[in-house]
């Protein structure tokens, strides 16, 4: 094959075989890894290969929509059968040449016909809802909310984790401050038999719930509930004391005790006496639950049977297949622990609408805001059950950088993009509805994954991917009219590289992104004064990813760099510290300088992470307090404060390109939820983000 057949494979699957890092520099991709790509993507047929109408058209309404026919057809007119029942007809206008429809309406998925070609018409609207029209003009005040990681809220009994029940509790308080929104970390459903694999962002399937999180008391009374753990045995119960008082979940043995906890529950009060509801959430949920169940138990049973198990793809080869006979005899067979898996996400789904019902009972006028993943684990239920419109020879990252000079490889995968099209978007579809299912809003992590993601070769490094493109359009398109249907917001996490165009595209379709304190400063280095924050954004004061305020003023988060060996070559901690120094007074006088109050002194953070005073130490006390008031008065229309902020916590949830070391997604929060608001800085914060959102 020559350079040039090489190049038109690549630019007619998406791939780009050149990138621009963040310097600017133009690397190029080898051709060793556009060929392992390609076989990936091929396998998977090509975008646009239909020869005629595709599966789906996707368009916005009030605009005329070019369609792609065969150049023998005849069909001068069309025919719409509206999702309401109504039928539209007429002909088909010209435009340059090719047939197009008039302008419609009505959004929503209908049937299209013109001549023999039958397809769907995605009609959508021009833009999200905005926050604007959520709060329905409700009050001068702009809205704000918190952000809250679900796994570390603390309730008597939970088990050594948090769950969706404590979400309840939390947005009843936090909506009775004044909080109209509430951000949780993701809750996409993990892998049973897999209990050490934790991170909410590396999921086994995004349709589905996370069941660990499932709080048993949005079935089952207090007595019920605690009767069954202490049938579980005197070490079962002495192990959940001590995992509740713990600082770190240990998941592991909480997420064991947990399901011992829900089988206990299922075979002693659901098996014998099996509720009407969920025999209707098992039919409403249809093959894709089923699918999911199976796939658990098969999981759980492979999984005991060596250490390939845990890998479909290293299975049986009839096991690999969700519709072969074998695996429908096997289903039939355990069908015992396929129901556990059933009703193990219907009380999810009753925890995740209770969670959200309380907010909306509250006040909140937003509501619970989810958190969607960027991917799915390759080796998980989704890919499993839909290996036509999944990457699963393929994983996902970022390429090298000056933080990560070998690129990055998250062991996710992604959609094909011609599995996409060919399934007529189904899965995306269906991916950004599951997000909506309950909440008032969404929030699209790594949302440039729309437009392009660095894609890796099967067993190749971060280095030797490239960048594969998405129909973005398209996409965008989808997510405004499946967010309108659920009448939520969108905020797309758009930190990083993020071009010009792309920000553009997503304030046109009103997907928020996001303007992070830390982020917010102008090309010399100064942090802009809030007034000039996005309109089409959300203010926050930082992200789980990043150092809360407090350990950014101490420095926490470059202790545990230098402590993790984790900088760029020639990068020290003293480098750091340093610079850090001189950001520390450009953020002070952006947020108070003008008063003339001297920064408090950031001393401590060069002391041994022993000596290093509490969250309460008058610095770094003051800081939290005046980046949450700066934050507040930031030009967004909405706001969100982590409870970490608000608590003045210095560790953050999650330290990126780590694995171990530090304690990604293990850390609980000081005290239970039920309390967890009241604190004198809670409540003087509070103050400040209110005063901040009505000036």
């Amino acid at each position: 094959m020559n350079n040039r057949d090489l190049v038109d494979r690549a630019r007619h699957a998406g791939l780009s075989m050149r990138w621009r890092d963040a310097a600017g520099q133009i690397h190029r991709v080898s051709n060793e890894s556009v060929r392992r790509l390609l076989a990936v993507l091929e396998g998977h047929g090509l975008p646009g290969s239909t020869g005629g109408l595709p599966p789906m058209v996707v368009t916005v309404e009030g605009q005329v929509t070019p369609l792609t026919l065969p150049d023998n057809t005849q069909a001068t007119h069309f025919r719409l059968e509206m999702e309401s029942g109504d039928v539209v007809e007429g002909p088909l206008r010209r435009i340059r040449g090719r047939p197009a429809l008039p302008p419609l309406r009505l959004c929503g998925y209908h049937r299209l016909s013109i001549g023999l070609h039958v397809t769907t018409l995605a009609v959508a609207p021009l833009t999200c809802p905005t926050v604007g029209t959520r709060m329905d003009g409700a009050g001068p005040d702009r809205p704000w909310g918190l952000g809250a990681q679900v796994y570390s809220l603390r309730t008597p009994g939970d088990g050594g984790m948090g769950h969706l029940g404590a979400v309840a509790t939390l947005a009843r308080l936090a909506a009775a401050r004044g909080a109209d929104a509430l951000a949780i970390s993701p809750v996409h459903a993990m892998f049973a038999a897999r209990m050490e694999q934790y991170s909410p962002y590396s999921p086994s399937t995004r349709l589905f719930l996370n069941v660990l999180l499932a709080d048993p008391l949005a079935v089952f009374d207090t007595a019920t509930v605690q009767a069954a753990g202490l049938r579980n045995g005197r070490a079962y119960v002495d192990t959940v004391r001590i995992l509740e008082d713990a600082p770190l979940i240990d998941w592991p043995q909480a997420a064991a005790r947990r399901y011992e906890l829900l089988r206990r529950l299922y075979d002693e009060r659901i098996v014998p006496n099996p509720p009407a509801e969920l025999a209707q959430f098992r039919k409403a949920c249809g093959t894709a639950l089923q699918q999911h169940a199976i796939f658990e138990t098969l999981h759980a049973y492979f999984t005991t049977r060596g250490g390939r198990g845990g890998d479909w793809r290293q299975w049986p080869l009839a096991m690999r297949h969700p519709d072969s006979p074998e695996v429908a005899r096997f289903a039939h067979e355990f069908a015992h622990d396929v129901s556990f898996h059933v009703f193990v996400q219907w009380l999810a789904a009753k925890s995740m609408e209770q969670a959200c019902g309380a907010a909306r009972a509250a006040g909140m006028r937003i509501g619970l805001v989810a958190d969607m993943a960027v991917g799915v684990d390759p080796t998980g239920s989704e890919c499993w059950a839909r290996q036509q419109e999944f990457l699963v020879g393929a994983s996902i990252g970022a390429p090298p950088d000056a933080l990560s000079p070998v690129g990055q490889d998250w062991g996710l995968t992604t959609f094909s993009p011609a599995g996409l099209q060919a399934g007529g978007y189904r899965a995306f579809i269906e991916t950004v509805r599951a997000g909506l299912a309950h909440g008032g809003g969404l929030r699209i992590d790594h949302v440039m994954a729309l437009e392009r993601l660095w894609v890796i070769p099967q067993g190749g490094t971060s280095a030797e991917g490239a960048y594969l493109s998405f129909p973005v359009r398209d996409l965008m398109r989808l997510v405004a009219l499946e967010a309108t249907r659920a009448n939520a917001i969108v905020i797309g996490e758009d930190l990083g590289t993020v071009t010009s165009a792309f920000r553009t595209m997503a304030q046109k379709h009103g997907i928020m992104g996001m303007n992070v304190l830390f982020f917010e400063r102008t090309p010399q280095g100064a942090f802009k004064p809030p007034g000039t924050w996005s309109p089409g954004a959300t203010a926050m004061t930082t992200t789980h990813d990043l150092p809360t305020v407090a350990g950014w003023w101490q420095g926490t988060d470059i202790d545990w760099r230098v402590k993790l060996g984790q900088m760029a070559p020639g990068v020290d901690g003293v480098t750091l510290n340093d610079e850090r120094e001189n950001d520390r007074t450009a953020l002070w006088a952006a947020m108070v300088g003008q008063r003339g109050t001297q920064p408090p002194d950031p001393a401590a953070r060069r002391k041994p992470p022993a000596e290093k005073p509490p969250a309460t130490a008058d610095g770094a006390v003051k800081v939290v307090d005046e980046a949450i008031g700066f934050v507040g008065r930031a030009a967004c229309p909405l706001a969100v404060i982590p409870i970490e902020d608000l608590l003045g916590l210095n560790e953050q949830p999650n330290l990126p390109g780590t694995t171990t070391g530090h304690p990604n997604w293990c850390r609980r929060y000081p005290g239970m939820t039920a309390t967890l608001l009241s604190g004198v800085d809670a409540r003087r914060r509070f103050g400040r983000l209110r005063t901040g959102r009505s000036s």
